[in-house]
C-alpha cells in the first residue's frame, strides 16, 4: 500500500506539479524514452501493479471469464470484481481500451475466417501450421492474450 503524507499540497501547487508530470509523460513519443521514464519513476512492484490493472480492465472489456483472468494474471477474484466496478465509472482508460478491443475484434474476425478457409485437413495445406494457427486463435479467444 502506498503511504502518503498527511500534509496536504495546495491546490495550485498540485496543478503545477501535475502539469509537469503531464509534460514529462505526454510529450514522450519514443517508446524507449517512455520506458526509461517509467523505470526511473516507478519501483518494479508499482510497474507490475499498473500493468496488471490495465490488463484486468482490458480482459474484462473483451468478456474474458473471471477465472481465466485470475489464472493468467495471478490476481484474486476480488481484485477482478473491484476493477469491474471501477470500469463503470471510468472516463479515462475505458474509452482508450474500447478502441483497442474494437480493432482487435476486427483482426480476430479476419483470422477466424482465414482459419476456416485454410483449415487443417484441406489438401495442399500444411496441417501442422494450420493446427497451430487454429489452436493459437482459440487460446486468444479464451484467454484474451
Amino acid at each position: 500500500m502506498v503511504r502518503i503524507s498527511y500534509l496536504q499540497i495546495k491546490e495550485e501547487d498540485y496543478e503545477k506539479i501535475f502539469s509537469i508530470f503531464y509534460k514529462v509523460l505526454g510529450e514522450t513519443t519514443d517508446r524507449d524514452a517512455f520506458n526509461k521514464i517509467l523505470f526511473d519513476l516507478l519501483t518494479p512492484a508499482e510497474r507490475i501493479m499498473l500493468i496488471k490493472r490495465i490488463a484486468i480492465i482490458y480482459l474484462l472489456m473483451k468478456d474474458i471469464d473471471y477465472r481465466n483472468i485470475c489464472e493468467v494474471l495471478k490476481v484474486s477474484n476480488t481484485t477482478v470484481n473491484k476493477y469491474k466496478l471501477l470500469m463503470e465509472r471510468s472516463e479515462g482508460i475505458v474509452p482508450v481500451l474500447k478502441n483497442m478491443v474494437k480493432q482487435e475484434k476486427i483482426w480476430l474476425f479476419f483470422e477466424d475466417i482465414f482459419s476456416q478457409i485454410f483449415h487443417p485437413g484441406l489438401p495442399g495445406i500444411n496441417w501442422k501450421a494450420a493446427w497451430e494457427r487454429k489452436i493459437n486463435l482459440q487460446r486468444r479467444k479464451e484467454r484474451g492474450l
